[in-house]
């Protein structure tokens, strides 16, 4: 039986690595002045076919603003119940969710809401049961959030030690987003990383790049011309396997550890390394003067296009 407080808030962390951890630190910022139970529930997805508990320590976070709040996975039933509404399950979940809720907020009503300037907390504090499903942060969060909500396990934490080992005090960060987003595609061609890696390698003879990609073509092409200089993973990218998803949060964690992160547009995972790591983080791509839709996150880990 699932018993959801009669005045509690339900978010759904939906999206990628990046998108859920934004989505929870959104969640647990606001959680302060909800004045209610709070829970975020991490569902295994097309995307995240791994759970929480396999990539994370249980959160330091149980108590927010005086009430009870869960960063956890879901059980089987929360799986079921609040699953996406989708086609090929009939849009089932949709009439459910809105039967047991008395508000729900689905996925993609969260950034047209955000950009009207809809007030998340206001809603929040309405009363009754609150669900909302979210891949975009909606509330403003502290950087600072980001240690407390996620420790990486210890066999992951042991992954990420090593995969640094090799830095120099002139490491830079370079993450390349190619197979699934057109936009990174088109705004962030190779050409301009390049030119970026280049600056780093004449102001600094030690420079070594921290390579992220989920493309072997532009992984070999960078190795082909930077030899030595390239730290990268052995293993090719996939978000779909538990290990596939291991794999891409050493890469975040290891882009956290670097000087300066150069990022694709379209993606919010190398921003999201700067978070972690507060570093300086630059979004690369052919128009400079582009408007770059970030996250809720502190002035200080602001793009420095």
């Amino acid at each position: 039986m699932i018993h959801f407080p009669d005045s509690s808030l339900t978010v759904v962390l939906e999206g990628g690595l990046g998108n859920r951890m934004r989505v929870a630190a959104a969640t647990a910022a606001m959680a302060a002045r909800v004045g209610a139970p709070v829970a975020c529930l991490w569902m295994e997805q097309w995307g995240m076919r791994c759970r929480l508990s396999d990539l994370f320590k249980p959160s330091a976070l149980t108590n927010i603003g005086g009430h009870p709040f869960e960063l956890r996975d879901a059980s089987w039933g929360e799986s079921v119940l609040l699953a996406r509404p989708q086609p090929r399950n009939l849009l089932l979940p949709r009439l459910i969710q809105r039967v047991c809720f008395s508000s729900v907020i689905f996925s993609e009503r969260v950034m047209p809401l955000r950009m009207a300037g809809f007030d998340f907390l206001a809603w929040a504090q309405g009363g009754g049961r609150r669900l909302m499903h979210a891949y975009r942060d909606f509330y403003r969060w502290d950087v600072g959030l980001l240690g407390q909500l996620f420790v990486p396990k210890a066999d992951v934490q042991h992954l990420i030690d090593a995969r640094c080992e090799g830095f120099s005090p002139n490491t830079i960060g370079v993450h390349i987003r190619r197979t699934d987003n057109q936009e990174s595609i088109d705004d962030s061609p190779l050409d301009l990383f390049i030119l970026q890696i280049d600056e780093q390698i004449a102001l600094h003879a030690d420079t070594r790049i921290y390579l992220a990609t989920d493309d072997e073509a532009t992984k070999q092409e960078l190795q082909r011309r930077y030899g030595r200089r390239i730290i990268t993973s052995a293993m090719q990218a996939s978000r779909d396997s538990r290990d596939g998803i291991v794999e891409g949060l050493v890469e975040m964690y290891a882009l956290s550890r670097t000087n300066h992160i150069f990022g694709s547009a379209g993606s919010t995972y190398s921003e999201m390394a700067a978070a972690l790591g507060t570093k300086p983080f630059e979004v690369v791509r052919k128009d400079r003067n582009k408007p770059y839709e970030s996250g809720l996150y502190l002035e200080e880990i602001k793009d420095k296009r």
